[in-house]
This record gives structure tokens, C-alpha cells and sequence, in this order.
């Protein structure tokens, strides 16, 4: 899932921040290459891909990149993006995972700011898991859309987080979807160190198909920019949930109804990771 856009997501907002862009193209002689555009991407390992306090990969290592492509519009900056990462989802029907190897996700939107201090994202994401037929047995899908805004305000001290996502369709027939978080972030005196923290709540209309009660994550973490190492960013998160054992599951749009499966609830369970990652 495109978490560059999310954040959070999400090695939980840590791990994928895209650096300064190199430009695209050679502009002509007579005009700025700014014309053109802008390309930025990054490469990622970590010990676990995160989304929203839950394991893509079974608590896993991943390997990640995304590449964005940007454009100044007048007052506003217009952006295409795309992210890839190998997942492994515990298959609740039986001890193995589903066959989903990899996602792909496609971004695209605006963003703008006021003042170089507030600064505002608003874009549609589309997560795919190519390569895959789950679930067999029905016409649900792992793929899904969701659309979200993004706010920050730079007060010097700290940086100010606040972000809302909206799916008119979660994943796995999930229904309707709202996703709030909110966080800071704030460039410690001490080795150039940054400190984030993050709390974000889901609400999913469809809990039984989707497999997970609505929750709460959070997390904070540390990172910093190695220039003598390439570079590259190293970062350290410790993520949790709310998410209890045996949940009961329900689903809001009929009288399906379950219970949390214990694979799925140990994806959700504390864990710390840590991602290194280059930016170009």
C-alpha cells in the first residue's frame, strides 16, 4: 500500500519519506528543467512492513521502493506515484499464507502549502495484490481504493501530524471505511535525532469479512540521516494495538458474524522494527 502517502503509512511514518527530487528530464537550453517535473523515489528493508499497527508480512522482513513523479501547477504541486513491497497474509483457513506475494500500489493527488509551515495532501491510492485469487471462494478481493488528506504545521519545535482516510470499500469486502491519525514530530538536540509518534483509529463497516474488530494502533519510533553511510535514513519503531484476543466479529451490513482467528490477531501484537532506507 502506497504508505508514503500514508504513512503512515505506515512503517508507521518513519520509514518511506521521499528525499529532495533529481529532476526528470533535460529541459531545453531556453527553459528551466523544472519544467519538466520533478522525479523522487527511495529503497527500504525493514524487519516487518507495518500498516496501521498490523503485519503485512506475517512479522516478517520486507524490501520496499516507490518512485513519484512531480509537477508544479501554479500555486500547487501535482504528484504520481507508485510503491512495491513483498506481503505474506496469514490464511485463516488453514496454517499456511495466501498466495499474495506482492503489492503494487498507484497514487496520485495534490498538495500545497501556506507559508513553508502548513502543509496540506490530499490524493486517491490504490492498493493491489497482483498474481493472486483470493479468496477463491468468492467474489471479494484484496484490492481496494481509498482517498485521504494529510495536514502538518511546522511550529519549529515539532511538527504536528493529522491525516483522514475514507474507503468506500476495505479490503476483502471490508465495506465502508474511516481511518483518523494524528502525531507529531520533533528534531531532538541530541545527533540530529527525529522523534515520532503516532495514534490512529480504524472503524470498518464489515468486521466479520474483513477479519479484524475496529482498533487502535499506535506507535513512536527514532530516526536519523546517516550522510556518512550513503546517506541513508535508519529508523527504530516500537507499534502496538488495542486488539484483543478471541474479538468478536460482526458485520454492520448483514448478520455475518465470527471470531478473531489467532494468526490474525498475532499480526497485531507489539513488536519494534527497524528500517533503513536511501532515498534518491
Amino acid at each position: 500500500m502506497l504508505r508514503s502517502f500514508v504513512c503512515s503509512a505506515t512503517v508507521v511514518a518513519v520509514t518511506l519519506a521521499l528525499a529532495p527530487s533529481m529532476a526528470a528530464a533535460q529541459a531545453p537550453a531556453a527553459a528551466p528543467a523544472s519544467s519538466w517535473g520533478e522525479i523522487a523515489g527511495s529503497v527500504a528493508g525493514m524487519t516487518d512492513y507495518t500498516f496501521r499497527g498490523v503485519s503485512q508480512t506475517t512479522k516478517g522482513p520486507a524490501v520496499q521502493g516507490s518512485l513519484e513523479y512531480t509537477k508544479e501547477l501554479g500555486p500547487v504541486t501535482g504528484y504520481v506515484g507508485g510503491f512495491l513491497s513483498n506481503v505474506a497474509f496469514p490464511d485463516t483457513s488453514s496454517r499456511g499464507n495466501l498466495d499474495a506475494k506482492v503489492e503494487f500500489d498507484f497514487a496520485f493527488g495534490l498538495r500545497g502549502d501556506i507559508d513553508e509551515k502548513f502543509k496540506w495532501d490530499v490524493g486517491y491510492i490504490r492498493y493491489m495484490y497482483p498474481f493472486t485469487d483470493y479468496p477463491p471462494a468468492n467474489s471479494m478481493s484484496l484490492d481496494w481504493t481509498e482517498i485521504g488528506v494529510k495536514l502538518t504545521y511546522d511550529l519549529g519545535f515539532m511538527t504536528p501530524v493529522l491525516n483522514y482516510f475514507h474507503s468506500p470499500n476495505y479490503s476483502v469486502g471490508g465495506g465502508k471505511s474511516h481511518y483518523g491519525q494524528t502525531g507529531f514530530d520533533v528534531p531532538l538536540p541530541l545527533y540530529d535525532i527525529t522523534l515520532g509518534a503516532r495514534i490512529g483509529r480504524l472503524v470498518v463497516a464489515n468486521n466479520a469479512n474483513f477479519g479484524l474488530p475496529d482498533y487502535t494502533d499506535w506507535s513512536i519510533g527514532i530516526s536519523r540521516d546517516f550522510p556518512e553511510l550513503l546517506g541513508v535514513n535508519i529508523g527504530l519503531t516500537y507499534t502496538d494495538t488495542n486488539v484483543k484476543k478471541n474479538a468478536p466479529l460482526s458485520n454492520k451490513s448483514d448478520t455475518t458474524t465470527g471470531t478473531l482467528d489467532q494468526r490474525l490477531h498475532d499480526t497485531t501484537q507489539p513488536r519494534i522494527i527497524l528500517a533503513i532506507t536511501k532515498k534518491f
